[in-house]
């Protein structure tokens, strides 16, 4: 589950920096870039891979490294721009707003003729190489693939990989069968003349093969890589000894399992096949080793297929969603109760959420590491508390609070701001909190024609932000995956979310707002794309039900701001929220929650 420990000490960062420096010096390259991914470009990497947390001490879920023998960065993305000076040694890294410059223009900036430039293929996806191949060579520079990575180079206790058993997901919470679901993608690879398409996504292959393993904190997935034959037989590169009997008779028939070992001798083996490669998620290492084949570029077509769920797969996410309202609801009437004294800190607070989830008994996981942010702390987007950053929850402030949990049925995320009791708000946190609880009430009401993307909706939810001159520098809202990942594309409700939403896909709706050094505010529920229903339409419409099932704090919101339809929503939201959790769980809670949940 979650540790609060903090992220290695800026002694051993600086420490750290000058030993990769001197490493590189030693082989004649100028400079090294580390990223947050690893081979398999997942958002959670096992301690094995978190090689950036280890080099610059940054906690944070996305971000890239370039050090060079004189200087140094960091980019991050706007979750990340007030934590990362706190995490990292702002004398040794400069922290880039990568919205702002990318990793591959700052290295072609700094870069001088001649210079070279290390990189591990293995860990960069092949669109990530071409770009920095373009601005280095632009300026006159040379990128070099290293044959290891040259921060394990330098880690002495860097610890073992994972290999956790690999278990079954039901079929009745799938809806689909794994040799079902390999005809319908061996149909695509078909269509686009290919021979095979190649995997190397976990969170797919554990989707395809309706598998589920623990490798990673918070993802249930096996590290893995696969190859998905026109046939619909599939070669899954694993240890065979993490496999029973049952999984392999439950994924059924064409499966081959085969030694990671032989992966590389497989890949070169395919010289005149065509073979699909998602060329934004596939590392440059796998290009390099199949170039005598015919490569396809093309998005790998198990993301679109995982991302709109089955109607098993929706009904096993509501039963999650019921099974989390009980425990948060439970969590909330508790906070309610003690925080007012004045004695919580943000490490209580997240323990206890964890606490009221694992005794539903049917916790799996945490979905992501709790963010418990009280204050100030609200106002870092992805806050992680640490022992060193805990501090005590007053009176009088918001605590922002986003958790989730991993059931078997399904993945949750769901974001509260909360008002400490024992003293009022301020007034310019009560009237930014209703703004973005009327945002998020403008996309939850959405009806919109069928081929709409999330970068039309994301306008929906900042409208009453941008009104005030105000704005929050995440995204609207990202994919969910059913016991999967807790952000699964292709979809997503931001400014640049350019797929369109289709029916039976899952994704979370959570503006925001963030004063710097004061609050931070995000109401955040999850919910799926539906058929509107109730209207005779020119066209076919959609619009979303919402999965999250818990209060929000009425102490924070402006009644007067909220038009006639925004307060009925909140009142029917409230009401269904009362019907359904108030009978899951203690009737002191049960009664504080009807409270909570009163009509405006």
């Amino acid at each position: 589950m979650q540790s609060f420990e903090d992220n290695p000490s800026q002694q051993s960062t600086n420490q750290r920096i000058p030993a990769l420096r001197k490493h590189l010096r030693a082989i004649g390259l100028d400079g090294f870039i580390v990223p947050r991914e690893d081979e398999f470009q997942g958002e959670y990497v096992p301690e094995a891979h978190d090689r950036l947390r280890w080099l610059t001490g940054f906690g944070g879920s996305a971000g890239t490294a370039i050090i060079m023998l004189r200087k140094a960065a960091l980019f991050v993305d706007g979750r990340y721009i007030l934590q990362a000076p706190q995490q990292v040694d702002t004398k040794l890294l400069d922290i880039v707003p990568v919205m702002e410059t990318a990793p591959s223009q700052w290295l072609g900036d700094m870069l001088k003729r001649n210079q070279t430039i290390g990189i591990d293929p293995r860990l960069h996806s092949q669109t990530a190489i071409e770009a920095y191949q373009r601005k280095v060579t632009q300026a006159g520079g040379k990128l070099f693939f290293t044959d290891s990575n040259l921060v394990d180079s330098i880690w002495p206790d860097r610890p073992a990989l994972p290999e956790t058993k690999v278990i079954t997901q039901a079929l009745k919470l799938t809806g689909q069968s794994s040799v079902d679901k390999r005809r319908r993608m061996a149909d695509t690879i078909k269509q686009a003349q290919a021979d095979q398409l190649l995997i190397t996504q976990p969170e797919n292959i554990a989707w395809l093969l309706n598998i589920r393993a623990s490798d990673v904190p918070h993802t249930p997935f096996a590290l893995s890589f696969g190859v998905l034959h026109k046939n619909a037989s599939f070669d899954w590169y694993i240890a065979a000894d993490r496999l029973s009997a049952k999984v392999k008779t439950h994924i059924g028939p064409g499966l081959r399992v085969k030694a990671p070992e032989i992966l590389k001798a497989d890949l070169r083996a395919c010289r005149g096949k065509k073979v699909i490669i998602d060329a934004h998620a596939t590392p440059g290492w796998f290009f390099e080793q199949l170039k005598g084949a015919e490569i396809i570029r093309m998005e790998d077509p198990c993301n679109l297929a995982k991302a709109c769920k089955t109607k098993a797969e929706i009904n096993a996410a509501i039963a999650a969603h019921e099974i989390d309202g009980a425990a948060l609801c439970q969590f909330l009437h508790w906070f309610d109760t003690h925080a007012s004294a004045g004695k919580l800190t943000e490490i209580d607070a997240a323990k206890q959420a964890e606490a009221f989830r694992k005794a539903s008994g049917q916790l799996k996981d945490l979905s992501f590491d709790t963010i418990s942010g009280g204050g100030p702390n609200g106002a870092i987007v992805h806050y992680r508390v640490t022992h060193a950053s805990n501090r005590r929850l007053r009176p009088g402030e918001l605590y922002l609070i986003d958790s989730g949990g991993q059931y078997a049925q399904g993945t949750t995320d769901v974001t509260r701001t909360l008002l400490v009791g024992g003293k009022a708000a301020p007034k310019d946190a009560v009237d930014a909190f209703t703004r973005v609880l009327r945002g998020h009430i403008g996309l939850a009401m959405a009806r919109f024609p069928a081929g709409t993307n999330g970068m039309q909706l994301d306008t929906l939810a900042r409208a009453p932000l941008w009104a005030h001159g105000q704005d929050f520098d995440h995204g609207t809202g990202h994919g969910v995956g059913s016991y999967l990942s807790v952000h699964e594309g292709p979809q997503r409700i931001s400014k640049g979310g350019t797929v369109a939403l289709q029916e039976n896909m899952i994704v979370s709706n959570e503006p925001g707002f963030y004063a710097a050094g004061r609050f931070g505010i995000r109401i955040e529920n999850l919910q799926y794309v539906t058929a509107a229903q109730g209207r005779k339409n020119q066209r076919p419409m959609h619009g979303f039900e919402p999965l999250t099932l818990a209060p929000i704090d009425r102490r924070l919101i402006d009644v007067a701001q909220l038009t006639g339809a925004e307060r009925a929503w909140l009142n029917d939201y409230h009401a269904r929220v009362v019907k359904t959790i108030a009978p899951r769980i203690p009737a002191a809670a049960g009664k504080w929650l009807k409270q909570a949940c009163a009509p405006l």
